[in-house]
Order: structure tokens, then sequence, then C-alpha cells
């Protein structure tokens, strides 16, 4: 039996959210996608306290299983006394694609030897141009990274890849469409379909199912346990109830600004350029001044049309600035548009829609938070996985501050992933960034659930390990 050339691998993001980490091969031509941090366990030692060692960042990160150890991704340099080869002795040509700027599909980009392309779309790419002025850029080295553009099909060896648009709560994400000579395959990276752009999604299907498709990567962020989600899941585009619309956003926020005589702070994640968007029109409806942060005034500088918000100089930024350390960025942007400080904003609190971001989270103690709310809306801490959550409610509620939940998610809802599934049947399907991929069962098409530490060749329809066919288990 012609087992065929092409070869695939997962080492990340199985049973995670976050962290998927693939390569296909076909003969001297290999690609993966994505390079997030793989967090486990063994990382949790990285607690903020425990310094990084930078000169041994690569090898640290491969003994606690924060990055996959792949031969030929790796400096020579960073792997010493490691069983890898480093990319200088590896005679494939490797590429890395991107689908987007979340750190759990990217972070680990400036751990990859500097000579390898990564390959993200155009305005991905403008975006972390952006975001390294402000001092978001990744650790490591400066990543090797490459624009490629919508619907334009680029080669490496006799792979095929083709960026396809999809929606996510990030500007630049996208799935890949690959081809080898075996195989079709789509990788959807991260979207959703209770975004601005639902259509992205439907016309991402059907350019795929005019391509033809054997094997579809799905991302499955929204599943639950069979405890959960106690009924099988149907195929269904409308909108779950009580799920939040990012075109309803702006009308959420108008409601809650309405409702106070004070200040309105929100938290957000500014990598989401329409969540920027949405606060001017949020500002402009309720006839408050907009403020931003320094680093979000950046972006939106870089990403908006017009000079509809202003910048928050808090009293450490006043400081710099009159001792003229300041970088220089930031003397630039401060230049450009109208300041406002403390004092201003607590004349006349409820003219003001202001960020306060976690980390800024003690500029509360300078202001009037009489009567004042905060709008969360997708900022960081995300959820109660993350200790700082509890923290910030604790704080704000210290301060008097009600918090209002005021986002919506950028992962599709599992009724919304079993209706991209239908709508393409693939001939197998692969579930993957998800606590419970196998809840996602398809109607028309083999799961298959594969396994860290394997290689499989696939052709076409076929799944093979390790020269035999996958054991029937693992297709349901």
């Amino acid at each position: 039996m012609d087992n065929g050339n092409t070869e695939i691998r997962f080492w990340g993001g199985l049973r995670t959210i976050g962290g998927t980490i693939i390569s296909i091969e076909y003969e001297k031509a290999r690609i993966v996608f994505d390079f997030g941090f793989i967090f486990s366990s063994g990382s949790n030692i990285l607690d903020g306290d425990v310094r990084v060692r930078k000169s041994k960042q690569v090898a640290d990160y491969l003994a606690l299983g924060i990055l996959p150890a792949i031969d030929g991704i790796y400096r020579g340099e960073d792997i010493q006394g490691i069983n890898l080869l480093a990319k200088e002795q590896d005679e494939r040509e490797t590429v890395v694609l991107v689908s987007h700027m979340h750190l759990d599909h990217m972070g680990g980009a400036g751990m990859i030897d500097p000579d390898i392309p990564i390959y993200v779309t155009d305005d991905s790419l403008k975006l972390y141009e952006t975001l390294e002025v402000v001092g978001e850029a990744v650790p490591g080295y400066t990543p090797n990274f490459r624009a490629c553009t919508y619907g334009a099909t680029f080669y490496v060896g006799h792979i095929a890849i083709t960026p396809i648009a999809v929606d996510h709560d990030v500007i630049g994400a996208c799935g890949f469409y690959i081809e080898t000579p075996d195989v079709a395959l789509f990788y959807t990276g991260d979207f959703r379909l209770h975004g601005n752009h639902p259509n992205m999604i439907e016309a991402a299907v059907e350019y795929v199912r005019s391509r033809g498709l054997d094997v579809l990567i799905m991302e499955g962020t929204t599943l639950h346990s069979v405890e959960d989600m106690k009924q099988p899941l149907v195929a269904d585009p409308s909108l779950p109830k009580n799920m939040l619309r990012e075109a309803e956003i702006v009308n959420r926020m108008l409601e809650i600004c309405k409702q106070t005589d004070g200040l309105a702070f929100f938290n957000i994640y500014h990598r989401n350029i329409e969540r920027l968007e949405a606060l001017i029109q949020v500002a402009k409806v309720s006839n408050r001044k907009l403020i931003f942060e320094l680093e979000t005034a950046y972006i939106a500088s870089r990403f908006l049309k017009g000079t509809d918000f202003s910048v928050y100089q808090s009293a450490d930024v006043k400081q710099q600035r009159e001792n003229s350390t300041l970088p220089i960025w930031m003397e630039q942007l401060l230049a450009l548009y109208e300041t406002v400080d403390k004092d201003l904003v607590n004349l006349h609190p409820n003219q003001f829609l202001l960020q306060i971001s976690y980390e800024n989270a003690l500029e509360l103690l300078d202001l009037n938070c009489e009567n004042s709310v905060y709008l969360h809306a997708n900022g960081m801490p995300l959820g109660d996985y993350d200790p700082n959550y509890q923290r910030l409610i604790d704080f704000l509620h210290k301060q008097g501050i009600p918090r209002y939940d005021v986002g919506t998610s950028g992962h599709a809802a599992p009724q919304h992933l079993k209706y991209v599934l239908e709508r393409l049947k693939p001939s197998t399907f692969i579930p993957l960034h998800s606590f419970y991929p196998e809840r996602l069962v398809p109607d028309h098409s083999r799961l298959f659930l594969p396994e860290y530490g394997v290689t499989y060749g696939i052709k076409q329809n076929k799944i093979i390990k390790k020269g035999l066919q996958v054991d029937e288990k693992s297709l349901h």
C-alpha cells in the first residue's frame, strides 16, 4: 500500500487551550504551525518570582516542556548538550506559520532560530511591529517574520500554503489551507461566528469546499465535559442565548455608562482593534472623552483614523517627561495627542471614559471613584484560572467600584463548531486546542484523536501510524 510521503506530528495543544504546535513534512520540506508556549505543570515554576535565565532560555524551556523538542528549529548554541539537531545541521527547508498574534499561538517565536522564516498575515505583521515599539515583543531573538496575504498561495518545496481570513478577536487572524501531493488539509486557527465578520467564516468554508478537503484540524476551546454538556451537539449557526455578539458591545457599555454620573473605567486587550473602535463609538454617544493609556493609544494611532481619543498622563509619566527620560515613541505620541491627567479627570469625572488596565490599577487611588463603574471587556486578567482575577475583584471591591463583564469570546460556540465541521465534511476530523476534544463528534467524518510522540503518514482519507494504519480505537 502506498502510504504517501506526507508526515504529520503533533507537538502541543491536543488537550490544552493554546500551545498548538503541528509539523507537516513532505520530502525535504517542512512547515510548523503555530508556535506558542506549551504551559503544563512543569512550567508552574515560572511564577514571576523565579528569574528566567536568558542565556539558557531555550534549553530551560525545553527541559520544562514549554518548548517542543523538534529537530532543526533551534540554534546550536542554544541547545548544547541536548539531543536535538540544530537548525544548521538540518537539511530540510523549514518555515513556521503563525495564525494570529495571541501569545498562546506565537509567544515562542523568539526561541526559533532567526534564519527560519515565520509567515504571518500583513495585518499581523503590522500589529507585531507595533507591539514591539510598546514593549510587547516576544522574548528571545527578533523573529524572522514575513508577510503573507489572504488568498495568495505560496510554496515550501511541494507544500502549498494558502492563508484564509477568519474572524477572531485580533486583527490579522487566519487559517491555513495546506496541500501536498498526498493530502488537502485545513487548519482553522482560532475563529468565531458571533464577531463582526461571520461572512469571513462562510467564505472560508466555501473556499475550502471548492478546493477539496481530506483532513480538518479545528480548535475546540468552548467544548465542555460530558457532565457540563450532557446533550449531543447539534450543528446550528444561530446565536446561543446569553451570548453577546461583538456588535452588541457598544450598546451594553452605553447602558452601564448611563447608570452612573461618575467615572467610567474600562479594561481591554488592546490587540483587539475592533474593541478600540467600539470604545470610540461609546465615548461619542455617551458624550464622554475617551482616554487611552500610552501603549493602547500608540496602537490606536497606528490602526485607527482620526484623533478621537486622548492619552492619560499618569504621575510617573509626567515625572519622566519632566526629566526627559521617556522613550522616543512616548514623547512623539504625547506631542500628537491631547493629554489628560488625574487633576482634570477629578474635576469632572462624569465626562470621561478612562482606561485602567490591571497593571495600572493603583492609578485608581488618585482618582475620584465615587459612583464610578469598571467595564471589564476581555482585558487581563481574563478569568478565575488566573490568580490576578480575584485580586482585581477584591481591589475594586475595596475601592467601592462595581465591575461589569462586558466582553465576548474570540472562540466559536460549540454548536457553531459543529456547524462549520458539518459544512466542511472532511474525510478525517482532528479537534484540538481544547480540554475536551472528544466532545466534538462529526456526523459524516472519522474522528481522529492523535497522540504526542507519534509520526503519522497521511494520504487523502487515510492516516498511518508508523507504517501501519491507525488503530480503529482512535477513529470514532
